[in-house]
């Protein structure tokens, strides 16, 4: 799993207490692009240059379920022309989960044109809210 890459990742961890809110993320990378100590065997190693030796060491584990390949578009620098990697890095979050029946309870109190915006669409909004990441 991979926590802070993704909603659905950090969800699941979350559930099985892998991470807790408001705790440290693992992120392997460094700043250079390379596996940090705590990926024992590629440690240093630039993480796109390691790939075929991951996939190598799976299969000689036997845990690797296939290795293909599929086209698809990918960030590159502008400058550099070299590809971007994804790195978790430190956020700022508005913890609307704390404030979120506040909100609702903010939200029947005011008048709105048309008035299924607040019983419909703003409600649901405001009830499915989580907290969000003003940083980025």
């Amino acid at each position: 799993q991979a926590p802070a890459f993704g909603e659905d990742d950090y969800r699941v961890c979350m559930a099985h207490g892998v991470v807790v809110k408001g705790g440290e993320l693992p992120c392997p990378v460094d700043a250079n692009g390379r596996f940090t100590a705590a990926v024992t065997d590629f440690a240093g190693r630039y993480v796109k240059a390691a790939d075929d030796d991951i996939c190598a060491m799976l299969k000689a584990n036997g845990r690797l379920i296939q290795k293909a390949s599929i086209v698809h578009s990918y960030p590159f620098c502008w400058r550099s022309d070299t590809p971007l990697i994804y790195r978790a890095v430190p956020s700022w979050f508005v913890n609307v989960t704390e404030i979120k029946e506040d909100l609702l309870r903010n939200n029947d109190q005011t008048y709105w044109v048309p008035a299924f915006v607040k019983e419909k669409r703003f409600h649901n909004w405001l009830r499915d809210a989580r907290d969000w990441a003003i940083s980025r």
